[in-house]
């Protein structure tokens, strides 16, 4: 396999003095964030520039939709709400879940406005408003859908229905007991904000 130089970029994911790579004599460019399988890389392996990418996407995506589906029916606008707009602010969710309330809340006022565009009422700015358009609407926050698919992932890892860590990385209890199951995950040292996110909640999965 060959390499354009010119199209290789270098990615440092580290607090120590930057190096220099070169491929063919040609030194590459570092940057501080490229795309990966649809997924927007940084440096610090923070998700705030994803995040913009996606909300600007989703944005854009959400305005045509209430340009050009004003008259279709409200079944019809929910499926191209889900298929269109939450999808691209759902895509690799498990690997980026936001943290931070800004990050959060930038995703949730896409899909507010997304509801308000599903139920055609852009006007009602009641407190609770939102909550009852998304009860009649049968939808989660994106938050808790999030949520629950990262839960779901981590059954999966553990039960073995997706490749991922090699089972060293899971341990048997020494002491089997009603409340622990067979497989359990092995601690390590970190300061991942994952730790607070929903894996403390998948023990004994």
């Amino acid at each position: 396999m060959r390499f354009n130089a010119k199209k290789c970029y270098v990615l440092s994911i580290n607090k120590k003095a930057d190096k220099f790579y070169t491929l063919n004599k040609h030194i590459l460019q570092e940057v501080q964030v490229n795309p990966y399988l649809g997924l927007q890389i940084s440096n610090d392996l923070k998700w705030s520039f994803h995040i913009n990418n996606i909300s600007k996407k989703a944005n854009a995506t959400l305005g045509f939709l209430r340009r050009n589906l004003r008259n279709v029916p409200e079944a019809c606008r929910k499926v191209a709400y889900i298929s269109l707009v939450r999808s691209t602010m759902e895509y690799g969710a498990t690997i980026w879940n936001p943290y931070m309330k800004g990050d959060i809340d930038k995703l949730e006022r896409i899909q507010n406005r997304g509801l308000r565009f599903i139920k055609k009422n852009y006007r009602s700015r009641e407190t609770g408003s939102i909550t009852n358009m998304r009860r009649q609407l049968e939808m989660e926050t994106l938050e808790e859908r999030r949520h629950s698919l990262r839960l779901i992932l981590i059954y999966k890892v553990v039960e073995g229905l997706v490749p991922a860590l090699p089972a060293d990385n899971f341990v048997i209890p020494a002491r089997p007991k009603r409340t622990i199951k067979a497989k359990t995950y092995s601690n390590c040292e970190t300061d991942n904000i994952i730790e607070r996110q929903g894996i403390n909640n998948t023990r004994g999965i």
